[in-house]
């Protein structure tokens, strides 16, 4: 039976994944009482809108009636000229709110936005007061007709709805503003946080080449050691050790080269590392690696399957007389992938479970990857040695 086993496909052909769509909400998408956090805790849709619209349109209508009172307080202060205000406020609110659905569709919210405050504000204060007069038209036409009229006619009624459209106006390029300020201060953070990420990430990848360079030559000495030795009693193994020992630099410098690489790759890196750790072990080590060919260009960042299997070696064979197996192997599981190396050795101790191998493994996904990957210990299903599972997002 073959002491070490490889069962790896060359990448196939197929369609990189489409990255998935930013789904950032455009600023017009927004409603003015989310300038409330209270308000910004519900997904936005159409039924969330047009009941916004409802909640704005009462302030509203207060609004209009506070303004009546201070205006005229002998005639104003009774409960069916607040409804009479709730009703028009109502009717002004869902026609601007109509207005601006409509100004989406064609897009002039965002040529008004692009040419400037100026042209902005023209937008806004036009589709305001459009939306009074359509407002104040349409209660007219549902109760008299001839209402909307005599309101034209009446210098104090146009008055009342050219204070009504400055008013709404404003309130509406305050909530603007408001809304344009917490866009730039969340893209500020945005921006900080990915730039954090960003340095942590460097000096993760930093601290994983200087691991590796003090790796290296720990195993390079050794299997040159076991080379030599080797040479005089069987020229042949040595060489067959030499050659492993060349593929798995060659994968090596690859790797801490670069950003990212292949499952491929990675599992050459690990088949190469386990055939120069078979031969200096003999028989004690058995190995397989078997990755999907639906998987071999499976992008990941380099070096996250060596430490694994370097503590089965570690932790798990060499302890052990007879010595034992290595298995490493993946597949799809939804859309995560999953990665597994197991040994039949002697298990890790319950006060190392891996040891700072793993522990900077974990710190290292968390960096990467934040909660849409896991590491997780257990025993094999024999019931020896040890297991570790690691699942990335695909």
């Amino acid at each position: 039976m073959s002491a070490g086993k490889v069962a790896l496909a060359p990448a196939m052909a197929s369609p990189s994944a489409a990255p998935a769509a930013e789904c950032d909400r455009e600023r017009g998408d927004s409603h003015p009482l989310e300038i409330f956090p209270v308000f910004r805790r519900f997904e936005p849709g159409a039924g969330r809108d047009i009941a916004y619209t409802f909640i704005w349109n009462l302030l509203l209508g207060f609004a209009f009636w506070l303004i009546a009172i201070m205006i005229s307080p002998e005639h104003n202060l009774n409960a069916e000229y607040f409804m009479w205000n709730q009703i028009v406020a109502q009717s002004i609110g869902y026609t601007i709110h109509a207005l601006f659905k409509v100004g989406r569709l064609l897009r002039l919210d965002k040529w008004s936005r692009a040419m400037g405050w100026a042209a902005t504000t023209i937008y806004y204060t036009g589709v305001s007061t459009a939306g009074v007069l359509l407002g104040f038209g349409l209660v007219a036409a549902l109760t008299d007709p001839s209402m909307f009229i005599n309101w034209l006619r009446n210098p104090r009624m146009v008055g009342f709805m050219a204070g009504t459209s400055v008013l709404i106006s404003f309130m509406l390029s305050v909530v603007l503003f408001l809304r344009e300020r917490r866009a730039r201060a969340e893209a500020e953070l945005e921006r900080e946080k990915l730039r954090s990420e960003r340095i942590e990430r460097e000096a993760v990848l930093a601290n994983l080449r200087a691991l590796q360079a003090q790796i290296e030559p720990h195993f390079l000495f050794n299997t040159l050691a076991n080379v030599t030795s080797l040479i005089g009693d069987d020229p042949a193994r040595a060489r067959h050790m030499l050659e492993s020992f060349i593929r798995f630099l060659r994968a090596s410098l690859g790797a801490t080269r670069s950003h990212s690489t292949t499952l491929a790759d990675e599992a050459e890196l690990i088949a190469a590392y386990l055939e120069v750790l078979r031969v200096r072990m003999g028989g004690r080590l058995r190995y397989s690696v078997d990755v999907p060919a639906e998987l071999a260009s499976f992008a990941l960042p380099p070096m996250l399957l060596q430490p694994l299997a370097e503590n089965a070696i570690r932790h798990g064979l060499e302890p052990k007389v007879e010595g034992g197996e290595v298995a490493m192997r993946a597949w799809r599981d939804g859309s995560h992938v999953v990665l597994e190396v197991a040994d039949s050795g002697v298990g890790f101790a319950p006060t190392t479970r891996g040891g700072v191998g793993l522990s900077n493994l974990r710190e290292r996904l968390k960096l990467l990857f934040g909660e849409r990957a896991t590491l997780e210990i257990s025993e094999p299903v024999s019931g020896t040695g040890a297991r570790v599972r690691m699942t990335l997002p695909a």
